[in-house]
């Protein structure tokens, strides 16, 4: 795990340099089994994290090892492991093309259609394919904020990521390689549609 930890910390602070993750925003975690996770510590500047910069916590969200404090959004994470027991990865980013179409599209829903890209994502194997997004109301309820997360996930099949108000894109993947993956394809897929909406002159 520790060198699981170690490539991870790279990927993020990859992610970093893209511009998504400006000062400490976004986390990330890795599930170690079905009963707890890895998550990156709460006021980590994504910069430069380490892997001592995550700590474990149960599906509850409660620290079992490392030092810090859990990421305020840490039950968020352990509602998708409930929910998709494929994913042992989950990535939240703040990029710009996520957290502005979060403001631009007034429905609960963004879908998707026609993009060559749409094959990155489990199931899909043609561009007519449709992928639907969910939007949630961005909260400081997290409690709340994760009950209705659960409600979707649990009445909707093979979604990809959701997106919270205001506040970025959440992905996961089997590893961490395939949510990042379903992360660079789907922000792509967004920026394409940002600027669809500049060109036609609005978005739905």
């Amino acid at each position: 795990m520790k060198e699981r930890l170690k490539e991870f910390a790279k990927i993020i602070k990859d992610l970093y340099l893209k511009g998504w993750l400006p000062a400490t925003s976004g986390n990330f975690s890795l599930k170690v089994d079905d009963k707890s996770f890895f998550i990156t510590s709460s006021g980590k500047h994504k910069g430069k994290i380490s892997p001592k910069d995550f700590v474990l916590v149960d599906m509850e969200g409660n620290l079992l090892a490392g030092e810090g404090k859990p990421s305020a959004e840490t039950l968020l994470h352990a509602v998708i492991y409930k929910c998709i027991p494929s994913a042992s990865c989950v990535m939240h980013v703040h990029s710009p093309n996520s957290t502005v179409i979060s403001r631009i599209v007034k429905d609960s829903k963004i879908y998707l259609q026609g993009y060559e890209l749409l094959k990155a994502f489990e199931g899909i194997d043609t561009h007519e394919a449709e992928l639907i997004l969910p939007i949630f109301e961005n909260s400081q309820d997290m409690p709340k904020l994760a009950k209705k997360v659960e409600e979707e996930l649990r009445s909707a099949s093979g979604l990809a990521g959701f997106l919270l108000r205001s506040h970025g894109v959440y992905v996961w993947g089997k590893d961490i390689h395939t949510a990042l993956m379903k992360l660079e394809a789907l922000d792509f897929i967004l920026e394409c549609e940002l600027k669809l909406a500049i060109i036609s002159g609005g978005m739905q």
